[in-house]
């Protein structure tokens, strides 16, 4: 990957490069909760919604929508071709 864009990083105020921006970009999106961030209501993800749910298949896939949706909506600099959920041991 070439370096078209130098962003910040959100802690230390130094530069960062294409791939950090992504990651620092994609764990924004999925940590924030649809409806917190004023006039912007509609950013983020709904992985929010399905803390403390019994831990099942169906809540695998929630959680797996949830963040693909997201990352989908909010950004185009990425292609998903395949999400993994693991639960920690």
């Amino acid at each position: 990957m070439t370096t078209r864009y130098i962003g910040m990083n959100r802690e230390t105020g130094r530069a960062i490069t294409d791939a950090e921006h992504i990651r620092q970009s994609c764990g924004d999106i999925l940590r924030t909760p649809v409806g917190s961030r004023v006039m912007r209501r509609e950013y983020g993800s709904l992985l929010f919604s399905l803390m403390d749910m019994p831990q099942t298949d169906a809540l695998k896939l929630q959680i797996m929508c949830a963040c693909y949706m997201a990352l989908l909506k909010w950004e185009p600099r990425i292609s998903i071709s395949s999400l993994t959920v693991e639960r920690p041991v």
